[in-house]
C-alpha cells in the first residue's frame, strides 16, 4: 500500500499481511523480482523497486505494478522515474483535485530518455552502491531495535511497573520564535517509527505556529496523534536549532539515561496504554499529561545502569548511521540528475560515490 512506499524501497513497519488462502485469490497482483510500484493516489511520485527480499509479495489496491521489459534495467528505471523531471511530470498529469490520483495509462504516457542497457547497467550499479550502504546501516538499526527489546523484557521479567513521571519530564521546554531567526522544525509526518527526518532549516517567519517544542539531545519524541501506529524517534542530533511541533509529545529523561527511556518507551505496555487514553474515535489523540502516567519498568537503578552502558553506545552508533545515510542520499541525489542527463561520466560519478562510501 502507499504508507509502505519509503525513497525507491518498500518498508515493512506497518505492512499488511493476508493468509495464503487470500493471497491464493489475489495470485494475479503479484510481485515479482525487478517490478516497480507507485502510490495510485496522493504523493504519486512515491515509487519502490521491488527487490529479491520482497517478490512474491501481493500489490495492494493503493498502488499500481510496473513490468519492464527486456530492453530496460529495472533498478536504472527505478532511478529514472525518481528524477525532478518525472515527479515534475506525474505531478502535472495526474487527475483530481483535492487529492492527486494516478492510473496505468496516465503513467504509460511518461515520456523517458533511456540510454543502451550497458550504459542503464553502469549508472544503476554507481547510484546502487549508495543505496546499498544506506540499506545496510538501516539493517543494522533494526537489529538494535531487536537486541535491545530482547534485553529489556529480559531484565524486566516479574517486575512492576511505574510511571513516565518518576524518570522523564514530558514538554518541558517551550520556544518562543525568534524574529529574524532560523530553526529547524520536526512535525508529525516527519516522525516514523523509530526514526525521524531530519529537517531543513526555515525562517522562524515561515514557521507553523505549533513549532514550539524545544528539543535537546537524548529527548524522545512520540506523536499524540494516532498511537497505534508507534510513530516515536530518539534524537541525538546536538542541534539548538531543533523544535518540535505541539502534536509531539517530547520525554526528555531525569532520573535515567536516554537509551533507557527511549527502551521503555518503545515497549508493547507503553504504547497500549497510549491506545487506552486517547481521545476521539476519527482522530484518536492523546493529551500530553496523559503520557506521565503510562508505564514503564521498575527496574533498580544498577539494572538502569547496566542497561545505558550496553544500549547508549549502539543508539549513538545507530544515530551516527543516520547521519551517514543522509550524506549517501544526498550524493545519490546529486549525481542521479547529472548522470540521467549525460553531463556527468560513469567513471566521475564512480569516484564521487566511493569517497562517501
Amino acid at each position: 500500500m502507499p504508507q509502505d512506499i519509503g525513497e525507491n524501497t518498500i518498508t515493512t513497519v506497518q505492512i499488511a499481511r493476508v493468509p495464503p488462502t487470500v493471497a491464493a485469490r489475489l495470485e494475479r497482483h503479484r510481485l515479482a523480482t525487478g517490478d516497480i510500484v507507485f502510490s495510485r493516489r496522493g504523493d504519486v511520485t512515491r515509487r519502490a523497486l521491488v527487490r529479491e527480499d520482497s517478490a512474491e509479495w501481493l500489490c495492494g489496491t493503493g498502488c499500481l505494478r510496473v513490468r519492464p521489459g527486456s530492453a530496460v534495467d529495472s533498478q536504472f528505471l527505478s532511478y529514472l522515474l525518481g528524477t525532478a523531471d518525472a515527479r515534475d511530470w506525474l505531478l502535472g498529469n495526474a487527475v483530481g483535485t483535492n487529492m492527486l490520483n494516478l492510473n496505468t495509462t496516465i503513467l504509460g504516457r511518461l515520456p523517458l530518455n533511456v540510454p543502451p542497457r550497458p550504459e542503464q547497467q553502469a549508472i544503476a550499479e554507481v547510484l546502487g552502491a549508495l543505496d546499498d550502504k544506506i540499506a545496510a546501516n538501516t539493517a543494522f538499526a533494526t537489529t538494535v531495535d531487536s537486541y535491545l527489546a530482547a534485553l529489556l523484557d529480559e531484565m524486566a521479567t516479574g517486575v512492576t511497573a511505574t510511571t513516565l513521571r518518576s524518570i522523564a519530564d514530558v514538554n518541558a521546554r517551550s520556544v518562543k520564535p525568534v524574529a529574524d531567526g532560523i530553526l529547524r522544525y520536526v512535525d508529525i509526518a516527519s516522525v516514523a517509527t523509530g526514526s525521524f527526518e531530519y529537517p531543513d532549516v526555515t525562517a522562524w517567519s515561515d514557521a507553523p505556529g505549533r513549532a514550539r517544542r524545544g528539543l535537546a539531545m537524548g529527548d524522545t519524541m512520540w506523536s499524540t496523534v494516532r498511537p497505534n501506529r508507534r510513530s516515536h524517534a530518539l534524537n541525538l542530533e546536538n542541534d539548538a536549532l531543533l523544535v518540535a511541533s505541539t502534536g509531539l509529545a517530547v520525554l526528555s529523561p531525569r532520573e535515567v539515561g536516554f537509551a533507557y527511556l527511549y527502551e521503555a518507551s518503545r515497549r508493547p505496555e507503553f504504547t497500549a496504554y497510549l491506545e487506552n487514553v486517547a481521545e476521539g474515535s476519527a482522530y484518536p489523540a492523546v493529551r500530553a499529561d496523559r503520557f506521565l502516567e503510562a508505564p514503564v519498568p521498575d527496574l533498580p537503578a544498577d539494572h538502569i545502569r547496566a542497561f545505558e552502558a550496553q544500549a547508549a553506545p549502539l543508539r549513538e552508533l545507530v544515530a551516527s548511521h543516520a547521519r551517514e545515510n543522509r550524506t549517501l542520499a544526498a550524493t545519490r541525489d546529486a549525481l542521479l540528475p547529472q548522470l540521467m542527463s549525460g553531463k556527468l561520466r560513469v567513471r566521475d560519478a564512480e569516484t564521487l560515490a566511493s569517497a562517501v562510501i
